[in-house]
């Protein structure tokens, strides 16, 4: 990537949003089995009573049902979002986002894995960012 989309967008404030957005998807992703849409069953919150429709108050239990569902498909949604993202990152940034959003290692000890030094990861850090920010920027401003 160019400078000029580097200068584009804020690195570190990116980042920290989407560190924020692991850490809740880190704890859920274990709750859930995907895909959790074979799963799913939809039912009408209306009911047609003499020629008119009138809602149907759900329960608390209904809520608390549909809010855990909402939850799921969410995680669902950011799981396949990462996985069309693996396609868009090279190996170096691949490392770079694992390391530092999953397994939360140094840049220092990020380089020394990748084997560069940590000038040159500068730029692929900046590349991983804005990359992931593009594909989960949605996900983050929720």
């Amino acid at each position: 990537m160019s400078e000029t989309i580097f200068n584009q967008y804020d690195i570190i404030e990116e980042k920290e949003k989407l560190k924020f957005l692991f850490s809740k998807f880190n704890v859920s992703k274990y709750l859930y089995d995907f895909p959790v849409e074979d799963g799913i069953s939809y039912n009408s919150s209306y009911k047609l009573q003499n020629g008119f429709t009138q809602k149907i108050i759900a329960s608390k239990v209904e809520n608390a049902i549909e809010r855990d569902l909402d939850k799921k498909i969410l995680t669902t949604d950011i799981y396949n979002a990462l996985l069309r993202l693996s396609y868009k990152l090279t190996i170096s940034e691949g490392n770079y986002f694992i390391n530092t959003f999953i397994h939360h290692i140094s840049e220092e000890k990020i380089a020394e894995i990748i084997v560069i030094s940590k000038t040159y990861l500068q730029k692929i850090k900046k590349s991983c960012i804005i990359k992931m920010w593009i594909v989960l920027q949605i996900y983050c401003d929720k």
